[in-house]
């Protein structure tokens, strides 16, 4: 009786009876499922005729199980699964993708620097022996054309700003890519640091070389006096004069091919302006030191590479000549 008390105060749906079997007196536990309203629902515990009693009360009392979670508790659960994110998960994560953006980025460092040149290296390369001429003119005037005839006939390297800043901006490593996309687009002058400074490389690339064409460049007075004072002066400035209205013939019909995004209608005039503003400046200022060749783009084509090419033949003449003198004039100052 006792133990059967006990049960009942730690198992209110147990009732233990005693029972007698032939061996002697044994008890026999015989579980009760109660059911509301009605009489208890006998089944002898391990016996198959009861699995649909014992079957009933197991889901009964695991559904009453649920009834009896106190909702502060589920509330508190869900704040510790929710602080556990935000104060391991999330943070974990987040120092992942910043660890992949830092070697990312050093990675890309690397790759800048190795297409570069050290300051030793641009110390040390003899830019001043090397000839330079500026190539100007508006958009559309035929600066890349005849620059192109120019490197047939008198073996010039033509080194395109332009082109330079759009190779730059393609560039998966570039560190300015974005920045030069924008100045092109908006028609505006990119910063003569960047501009300058991959106009030295790609002399530096060609050492053996002694003549360059700079197509495009100075685009104003800053950038003139800049790559003047850190590269070199340059010898002539060849100035394509052509009438705003053949330009904008001229670009509208290039940009049917050629894929720039500056080649469109709303570039293109503020690239005029761009050039009337800045750019004719700094061919007027040359033209004080009585530096510039011009070439008037109204002519046929033919003429006005003749133009162009007679021109320059009489600029290298008269630079041979000046080194000729030169030379003399060191020899004779050596032997004295």
């Amino acid at each position: 009786m006792f133990a059967s008390a006990l049960l009942r105060s730690s198992h209110p749906r147990l009732i233990v009876r005693a029972g007698r079997a032939s061996a002697g007196p044994k008890f026999a536990l015989r579980g009760y499922a109660t059911v509301p309203g009605g009489k208890p629902n006998q089944a002898r515990m391990g016996q198959g005729g009861g699995t649909n009693a014992k079957s009933n009360s197991s889901e009964k009392s695991i559904f009453g199980r649920f009834n009896e979670i106190n909702p502060f508790a589920l509330v508190a659960a869900a704040t510790i699964l929710i602080s556990g994110y935000s104060l391991i998960i999330k943070p974990y994560f987040e120092w992942r993708t910043d660890l992949k953006k830092r070697a990312d980025e050093r990675v890309k460092e690397e790759e800048i620097g190795k297409a570069g040149y050290s300051d030793e290296e641009v110390a040390q390369f003899p830019f001043g022996t090397k000839t330079v001429v500026f190539v100007l003119g508006g958009p559309g005037s035929g600066k890349g054309t005849n620059s192109a005839k120019l490197v047939e006939d008198f073996g010039f390297v033509h080194l395109s700003a332009g082109d330079l800043l759009r190779a730059e901006q393609q560039r998966d490593v570039s560190q300015y890519g974005e920045l030069i996309g924008h100045y092109i687009r908006e028609g505006l002058i990119v910063p003569h640091e960047i501009t300058i400074g991959l106009l030295r490389n790609a002399m530096m690339d060609r050492p053996e070389s002694d003549r360059f064409l700079i197509d495009g460049f100075p685009r104003n007075l800053v950038q003139a006096k800049a790559f003047e004072d850190t590269v070199c002066k340059a010898k002539k400035v060849l100035y394509f004069e052509c009438p705003e209205a053949t330009m904008l013939e001229r670009l509208l019909d290039r940009g049917k091919t050629s894929g720039r995004t500056d080649d469109n209608i709303g570039s293109i005039k503020k690239r005029f302006r761009t050039y009337i503003n800045d750019s004719k400046p700094v061919i007027d200022e040359y033209a004080k030191e009585g530096k510039v060749m011009t070439v008037s783009c109204e002519a046929s084509v033919e003429n006005v590479y003749k133009h162009t090419h007679d021109q320059m033949k009489a600029l290298l003449q008269d630079l041979e000549k000046q080194a000729v003198e030169e030379k003399q004039t060191k020899e004779k100052s050596d032997k004295k």
